[in-house]
């Protein structure tokens, strides 16, 4: 009787068990898809280099940003709209003064 009941379930826990593993598979390959972006590894030895760097992650930002506003609507989505753009207007400002404090005193930036 035990081995009945072993032989039956034998097959449906190898199918839960293969697909657990196609499932995880395909989890990391999306990971891997998914990275860092490619402008976290550049190099930014020059002012002007550092804030296309920065604007770029200000822009990355604001459009993260926008994406979650997506899901509210009216009023709520209306103010954390106008919320991400001042979060991006501070954001701008802030890089521009990095900008000119490394221009100013010719230093390179950390890396």
């Amino acid at each position: 009787m035990k081995n009945k009941f072993l032989a039956s379930s034998l097959p449906v826990c190898l199918a839960a068990l293969t697909l657990l593993a196609a499932a995880s598979s395909h989890a990391g390959e999306d990971k891997l898809a998914n990275g860092d972006p490619a402008r976290w590894y550049q190099n930014a030895d020059t002012p002007k280099e550092r804030l296309r760097n920065l604007n770029q992650e200000t822009a990355a930002a604001y459009a993260e940003a926008l994406a979650d506003c997506k899901a509210q609507r009216g009023k709520q989505a209306s103010a954390c709209r106008k919320e991400a753009a001042a979060a991006r207007k501070d954001d701008a400002a802030r890089a521009r003064r990095i900008y000119d404090d490394y221009k100013a005193t010719g230093a390179k930036p950390a890396s």
